[in-house]
C-alpha cells in the first residue's frame, strides 16, 4: 500500500510542480519521501523544487540526502553549491563545488561559482585563479569571461578588466549586465566619457533594470550632468537591496507644499552620505516644515546641531508622528541641485561646548610650549563585511600603515589620530584619542581642535568638511562620484582639498604629494588648507 500510496504521491508532486505550486509540490514530495526515504528520484525532485520555491536551505538538506546515496553524482554536488550560496552558507558552497571539480575537473560552470563564492568571501586571489581556469575551459562563455573581469575590476585593475568585459561583450553583444559592468570598469580606468557611451547602451537595452540605471546615475553624477544624474539616481530606491531593506514609511514626500506638516527625514546609506546630505534640512525647514531627521546611533548627538531640525531619533527606534517622508539623498533631486547651486552654507555642523568639555582629549592640551600645528590623521575605512561590494571598495580607499612613513619625516606638525576602528598605526608618533570617543559627536569635539584633517575617503572627511574645518581628502584611483572626474577641489565643501591617485593602488604619489604639500603648509604657520 505505501508504494502505491508514494507513486501517487510523486505524481502529485510532479503536476503541482509543472503548474508552478512549488510549495503543494514540495508537500508532496516531503511526503512521499517519508515512505520511501532512499528513492533518488524522489529526493531530487524535492530538491530541484525545493530551490523552485526559493527555499535554500531546506533544498541544501535534501541534496544531502540524494548525495549520501548517490556521492559520484556531479551535477547534484554542483545543485547543492548552487543552494547553499543562494541561502548564504558560502563556506558550505565552497565545499560543494570543490567537491564537484575533484569528480569533474573541467566542469567550467562549477570553476565560475566557486570563483563567485570566493569572491564573496573576498578570498580574491584565490577566486581570480577559478575565474581564469574557466575561461580555459570555456573560452567563450559570457559568464566566465564576465566573472573574470568582475575580480580584476575588484583589484583595481580596471583597464584588464575593460578587455575582458570586451571578450564578454564579443560573445554576447547586447548583455545589458555586461555593458553596464563595462562602463563601470571605464569609469574606473578614468575614460569617463566612453562610460557614459556604454551606460547609455545598457540603459537602451535592458531601460527598467534598476541596478544598471544606478550605475548610470554615478556616472552622470561623477561627470558633473547633475540635473539628469539626480532623476536617474532615484532608481536606487528600485534596487533589490534597497527594497529588501526598505521599511514601508507610508507616502513619500512629492515635492509640494510642506507648510504646517511633520516630515521624516531618513538616512539610508553610509555615515559619510548621511553627514554630506544633512545640509538639505535647514531648506527643507524653510518650506514651513517641522522637520524630524532619522539617522544611525552614532550620529545622533552631532545631528542635534543642525538648524531647523526638531528632532533627532535613531534608526531603528520608533519615529513621532508625521505626515511625509524623504530619504536624504533624494533631498537634491527634489531641490532641482545643479553644480552651481549646491547648498555650501558651511559651517552647518558643529561640536556642542558639553561635547568639546567632555572629549577625552587631554593628550592635546597638555603640550606646553610644543605650537606645531594639529593635523588630524584618518587612512582606513571601515570594514564591511556583510556587503562584499562596499568591502572591496574600503580595500581600494585604505591605505597602508606602513605607506604613511614618509608623513612622520614631516616634524613641523603633530599628528592626530582620528581612526575609528581602529586600525595597524603607522610607524611614527602619534596623539591618538580615538579609544575615548563613542561617537561622531566626539570625533567632531577633537577635529574642532585640529588646524587640519589629512583624510582617506571616509566620514570623517565628511564631518571635517561640514565644520569647516580645512581637509585633504585622499582619494583612490575609481574615485567616488561626488569629487567629480579629476578635480582637485569640489563645491560640496570648499575648504577640501583632493589628492587624487595618478595610477590605481599607487598610494605612494599620493603620499608623496601629501608630504611636500604639508611641509609647505607647516612653514607658511599651519593656516588655511
Amino acid at each position: 500500500m505505501s508504494v502505491v500510496e508514494a507513486e501517487a504521491l510523486f505524481d502529485t508532486g510532479n503536476r503541482h510542480d509543472e503548474r508552478g505550486a512549488f510549495d503543494a509540490a514540495v508537500a508532496a514530495f516531503d511526503a512521499c519521501a517519508a515512505l520511501v526515504p532512499d528513492n533518488t528520484a524522489v529526493l531530487v525532485n524535492l530538491a530541484n523544487t525545493l530551490v523552485k520555491a526559493e527555499r535554500f536551505g531546506e533544498a541544501a538538506a535534501a541534496y544531502r540526502r540524494y548525495l549520501a546515496l548517490v556521492p559520484g553524482d556531479v551535477d547534484r554536488w554542483f545543485a547543492l553549491g548552487n543552494a547553499l550560496r543562494q541561502a548564504g552558507s558560502l563556506i558550505e558552497a565552497v565545499g560543494a563545488y570543490v567537491q564537484c571539480l575533484r569528480l569533474a575537473p573541467s566542469f567550467g560552470p562549477c570553476h565560475v561559482n566557486l570563483a563567485g563564492s570566493l569572491r564573496a568571501l573576498g578570498v580574491l586571489d584565490q577566486a581570480q585563479i577559478m575565474a581564469e581556469a574557466a575561461v580555459e575551459l570555456m573560452p567563450r562563455d559570457v559568464d566566465a569571461l564576465a566573472c573574470l573581469a568582475g575580480l580584476l575590476y575588484d583589484q583595481g585593475a580596471f583597464a584588464a578588466a575593460v578587455e575582458w568585459y570586451g571578450q564578454a561583450l564579443a560573445v554576447a553583444p547586447g548583455h545589458a549586465g555586461v555593458l553596464s559592468s563595462l562602463a563601470n570598469a571605464l569609469q574606473g580606468a578614468g575614460r569617463l566619457d566612453a562610460a557614459l557611451v556604454v551606460h547609455e547602451r545598457a540603459y537602451a537595452t535592458a531601460p527598467d533594470q534598476a541596478d544598471y540605471r544606478y550605475n548610470r546615475a554615478l556616472s552622470l553624477l561623477a561627470a558633473g550632468d547633475y540635473e539628469r544624474g539626480w532623476a536617474e539616481h532615484e532608481w536606487r530606491l528600485r534596487r533589490t537591496r534597497m527594497m529588501n531593506a526598505a521599511i514601508d514609511r507610508g507616502e513619500a514626500w512629492d515635492g509640494g507644499s510642506l507648510a504646517g506638516r511633520t516630515i521624516l527625514l531618513h538616512a539610508e546609506q553610509g555615515f559619510g552620505d548621511t553627514i554630506q546630505f544633512v545640509r538639505y534640512a535647514p531648506m527643507v525647514a524653510r518650506l514651513g516644515a517641522r522637520v524630524v531627521l532619522e539617522v544611525p546611533a552614532p550620529l545622533v548627538r552631532l545631528m542635534g546641531s543642525v538648524a531647523g531640525v526638531a528632532q533627532v531619533v535613531p534608526r531603528g527606534e520608533a519615529a513621532p508622528a508625521y505626515d511625509t517622508h524623504c530619504a536624504l539623498m533624494s533631498l537634491p533631486w527634489r531641490f532641482g541641485t545643479v553644480m552651481a547651486t549646491i547648498p555650501a552654507a558651511i559651517p552647518y555642523l558643529a561640536a556642542d561646548n558639553r561635547a568639546v568639555a567632555d572629549a577625552v582629549i587631554g593628550p592635546l592640551a597638555g603640550r606646553p610650549g610644543d605650537r606645531r600645528p594639529l593635523v588630524g590623521l584618518v587612512w582606513a575605512g571601515g570594514t564591511h563585511l556583510d556587503d562584499m561590494d562596499s568591502h572591496l571598495i574600503d580595500r581600494r580607499r585604505s591605505i597602508p600603515a606602513a605607506a604613511l612613513a614618509p608623513l612622520g619625516a614631516v616634524d613641523r606638525v603633530r599628528f592626530v589620530s582620528l581612526q575609528k576602528p581602529a586600525a595597524m598605526m603607522p610607524g611614527f608618533d602619534m596623539i591618538d584619542p580615538m579609544p575615548w570617543v563613542e561617537d561622531f559627536a566626539d570625533t567632531a569635539a577633537v577635529i574642532a581642535q585640529l588646524d587640519l584633517v589629512v583624510a582617506v575617503d571616509t566620514a570623517v572627511a565628511h564631518l571635517a568638511g561640514a565644520m569647516g574645518k580645512p581637509v585633504w581628502l585622499l582619494s583612490r584611483y575609481d574615485g567616488c562620484w561626488r569629487w567629480g572626474d579629476r578635480q582637485s577641489d569640489t563645491p560640496w565643501y570648499p575648504q577640501m582639498r583632493i589628492f587624487r591617485q595618478a595610477a590605481p593602488l599607487d598610494w605612494d604619489g599620493v603620499i608623496g604629494a601629501v608630504v611636500t604639500a604639508l611641509s609647505g603648509w607647516a612653514v607658511s604657520g599651519g593656516s588655511g588648507g
